[in-house]
């Protein structure tokens, strides 16, 4: 092993950058045109569209001023609508496109075959344990 993984932080940093590109490269193999990013906040919808980009930013962990400019990406890509509220011009809401929901099956088929080729290697019990370690870093951060 190279000794900068010996830094349990760069050894995470290196394999996200990893997964990163590695999602990259699945992505535009597809052909579907988004970004890794720009897939999360698309999985986030599929779990409930129809919400404001502060109720989007929580369900996703972003800040508002950084998902506004992916939503100004998906909305350009024909993926994402805003909608005013009836009763308050000032709230909008972000809604899927039948385009995107249309991408929803490959989207779910391309994060779970990432997933098992990351994980290929490892047992149910290691990946539980993973996860509960990425889980915990999170929470303590």
């Amino acid at each position: 092993m190279l000794h900068i993984f010996d830094s349990t932080c760069l050894l995470l940093a290196k394999a996200e950058q990893k997964h990163h590109n590695y999602s990259k490269k699945i992505l535009i193999k597809e052909e579907l045109n988004i970004t890794p990013g720009q897939m999360a906040i698309l999985y986030t919808l599929y779990n409930g569209d129809g919400i404001t980009i502060t109720e989007l930013s929580k369900k996703c962990y972003l800040d508002n001023s950084t998902l506004t400019g992916v939503i100004d990406r998906l909305e350009k890509a024909g993926l994402v609508l805003r909608k005013e509220h009836p009763e308050d011009r000032r709230q909008l809401f972000i809604y899927l496109t039948d385009s995107a929901r249309d991408k929803e099956p490959l989207i779910n088929d391309v994060m779970n075959r990432i997933s098992e080729t990351m994980l290929s290697e490892c047992t149910e019990e290691e990946i539980l344990i993973f996860r509960k370690v990425l889980l915990n870093i999170f929470n303590k951060l």
